[in-house]
Parts: C-alpha cells; structure tokens; sequence
C-alpha cells in the first residue's frame, strides 16, 4: 500500500503544470539613448525609449506566467526609475489580454512622456491581470512620479479604449512635480483615485505655462472637485505666469 500512495505521488508530481517565470532587469547610464520592450506572452506589453545628454535610470519586467483561477490570463509587471537631462522619457504599458465574460475585452492603455531641456524625472510601475491593467505607485513611489524643470513637456494618459480615458498635460518653463499615485482601467476607469489606498493626485508647477485635465467617457465621468459630465468631454485648462497648483485632479469615468 505505501508503495502504492508513493507512485500516486510521483504521478501528480508529474502532472502538475510548471510555470516559467520570465524576468528582465536592465540599467543605464551615460549619454545617448535607450530602448527597451517587454513582451508578456499575449497577455501584455510595456516599451521604454530615452535619450538626451546624460541619461541614467532602471527598468524592471515580470511576466508571472500564472494563470490565476484558470482564465488563462498571466500577470505582468513592469517599472521603471529614469532621469534625463535635455532630452525625453517615454513608458508605455498595454494590456493585451482579460477574461472577457467579467471585465470585458482588454486593449487599455497606459502612457507618460517627459520632454525637457531641463531634468526629468519618471518613477513608475504597472500591472495587469485578467481584470485590469493598475498603476499603482503606493509604496513604490508615493509622490512626485513625474518630475521635470527648465522649458518642459509632460503628459500622462490612461485609457480603457480610443473613446475613454483621461490625461494631463504641462506645457511649462519652470519646475513642474506631478503625483498621481494610482490608476486603474478595465471597462470603466479612474485617474488618480486610490486604488485600495487614499487619493494622492496633485500638479505643482513654479514658472509659467499651461495645464490641462482631459477626460472622456460614454456614460458618466465625476471627478472628486464636484464636476459631473453625462456622456462627454471634461476639460480643465489653466494658462499662469507665476505658478499653478492643482491639489485633487482624481476623477472616475464608465
């Protein structure tokens, strides 16, 4: 009989699926330019480029290949720490795959370019699963995930689909620090809204330039200043010749 429950054994060993964790970590440093792209599978995809005078900063990915309640969609991570100077960062991260019946198709998008001729600065990680790609900074980077000063470009963008989604934009010469401490869009989305902590999401800018908040939604989009849009387009612009602070841009949208 023992021998017996020991071959059961060594059959279910045998059976049992492997998963092949696949891991990338990757470093910079000196002037010129550097690229960089994770493919997670079918499941998701991120792309890092930057270059400028000096260039420094890390790039992490994780394809888990684990399939978590069998929906056969893998999770994924990526994150980065970049700085730049007289140059650009650019960090994209797709979501490729979803358990349709739940959370619907997949195809949402996250998106931060940094261009200055100044420093810039991009602290970031996301993740998707067969329910939602997330960027969640909370003890990753708490505050000021993008930074930059001198004349300077940034923008940040969230989307569940070409019609739904939320950016920010600063245009500025001076020193710009923006926090958006988490994201997350699967059929629905919410910019800046915590994401299991509190709402962290504020722009500071010393100098002068212009800001603005889009957000459009088929159905509904409310953000956390009170504003309610039925089916439509939010825009929030801000032209400012000695300093702009926005200390709640958190918004939701479906």
């Amino acid at each position: 009989m023992k021998s017996l429950i020991a071959i059961l054994v060594a059959i279910s060993l045998l059976a049992a699926p492997v998963m092949a964790i696949t891991t990338v970590d990757t470093t910079w440093n000196g002037g010129g330019s550097f690229v960089t792209h994770f493919v997670s599978g079918n499941d998701a995809h991120s792309d890092l480029s930057t270059g400028g005078t000096l260039i420094s900063g890390e790039f992490h990915a994780i394809d888990y290949d684990n399939n978590p309640y069998g929906y056969n969609v893998d999770t994924t991570d990526t994150s980065t720490k970049a700085h730049v100077e007289n140059g650009n960062i650019q960090y994209t991260f797709t979501r490729d795959d979803s358990y349709i019946p739940m959370y619907g198709v997949a195809g949402q998008q996250s998106y931060t370019l940094i261009n200055t001729w100044g420093t810039g600065d991009l602290a970031w990680t996301s993740t998707s699963n067969y329910a939602a790609l997330t960027n969640s900074e909370y003890g990753f980077q708490n505050n000021n995930q993008m930074q930059a000063t001198g004349d300077h470009y940034i923008r940040h963008y969230l989307s569940v689909n070409a019609n739904n989604g939320a950016e920010i934009i600063v245009d500025a010469d001076g020193t710009t620090q923006v926090t958006d401490m988490c994201d997350s869009a699967s059929t629905s989305f919410s910019f800046g809204k915590g994401c299991g902590c509190y709402t962290n999401a504020n722009v500071n800018v010393v100098g002068s330039g212009s800001f603005n908040l889009f957000a459009d939604a088929d159905h509904q989009i409310t953000t956390d200043t009170g504003i309610t849009v039925n089916g439509g387009t939010l825009n929030t612009h801000s032209d400012f010749s000695g300093g702009f602070h926005f200390n709640d841009f958190a918004l939701t949208g479906n």
